[in-house]
């Protein structure tokens, strides 16, 4: 594939701290050589793994991107054996915009991988940061929320995978972030992800599900700013052990079939049954869908397809045919 057209205003290479930006090429009617800059923060010291940080992937999950940017502004050089490279808002017209797609051309940035060098702002991005970032890289962790649209339990993120060690490896870190819990899933469409291109390429990388509702949860803010930390001590590139938090130890938890979501039968208003962490039962009631354009009828239930926790639940009240209104988790 072609070289990347992405021009980073940092050396990756260089000792001490750099705050800088990625230029990706963005022409317009207005400006034929115009560029969108993506904000980044390189750290690095000594010897030591690179552990890439990434936030803003959807622009309207913002316990990472906060995290980040206390990362970058408290992080020194002197404290780092290594190397730490943050883009605390990745997906950055995204993220100015609050938005979970891209408001250049509607693209969700993380189904973009391993992307296009000359396919426009996203894929452009997308091949940078497969090509050039990914490589550099031994851990890496893209911090996500429910966004607008789903509010999920706090949770370090990891896919089931083929190589037992890496899944040990997966599975370590997840439980040094120290969120409430450590989940393995089969993620619908995962391919195309941030988290599968890292796994791709040999890195030990996890996603995260940190809350949601399209608000900051201070909870939650507390859990990722931790957790961003407890990664790099986890990694060694800081010294000693990650922070326990208050929770104790994860919960660790596995979505494993498609029959452990539920998914909306129709367009509708979606009242839930129970609350986010409820422990429920296949079968059991998880909700009604009730149908404005349908008055005389009554609201459509839908029951849950497996027993659990409560992992995840629909936080926008609109939903269409086909949205997940409930995601159950059980134990690993």
């Amino acid at each position: 594939m072609s070289a990347s057209p992405v021009v980073a205003e940092v050396d990756f290479e260089r000792s001490g701290k750099q705050i800088g930006q990625l230029r990706v090429p963005q022409s317009r009617d207005d400006s034929g050589w115009g560029t969108i800059p993506v904000p980044v923060v390189v750290v690095a010291n000594g010897s030591g793994p690179t552990v890439l940080l990434t936030a803003g992937n959807h622009g309207d999950e913002y316990e990472g991107q906060v995290a980040l940017l206390d990362l970058a502004r408290g992080l020194r050089a002197e404290e780092v054996q290594g190397r730490v490279i943050l883009l605390p808002a990745m997906h950055y017209p995204a993220c100015a915009a609050g938005k979970r797609l891209s408001p250049l051309d509607g693209r969700d940035f993380n189904r973009c991988f391993p992307g296009d060098p000359f396919g426009g702002f996203a894929l452009s991005l997308a091949h940078f940061v497969d090509s050039v970032l990914l490589p550099l890289c031994d851990y890496q962790m893209d911090l996500h929320s429910g966004g607008t649209g789903m509010d999920i339990f706090p949770s370090a993120v990891g896919h089931f995978l083929d190589d037992p060690a890496m899944q040990d490896k997966t599975i370590a870190m997840a439980d040094a972030f120290g969120a409430l819990c450590t989940l393995l899933l089969r993620e619908v469409n995962a391919g195309p992800t941030l988290l599968a291109a890292a796994e791709r390429r040999g890195i030990v990388a996890l996603s995260s599900e940190l809350g949601g509702g399209g608000r900051l949860n201070p909870g939650n803010l507390a859990i990722t700013r931790r957790g961003a930390r407890n990664v790099l001590h986890h990694a060694g590139v800081l010294e000693g052990p990650p922070e326990v938090g208050p929770y104790g130890a994860a919960r660790r938890m596995t979505v494993p079939t498609l029959s452990h979501y539920v998914f909306a039968a129709a367009d509708g208003i979606w009242e839930a049954e129970d609350a986010l962490g409820a422990e429920v039962a296949e079968g059991a009631p998880a909700g009604l869908l009730h149908r404005i354009e349908a008055p005389g009828d009554p609201p459509l239930p839908l029951r849950y397809g497996a027993s659990g926790m409560l992992w995840c639940v629909r936080h926008a009240g609109r939903v269409r045919t086909g949205d997940p209104v409930a995601v159950i988790a059980e134990p690993l």
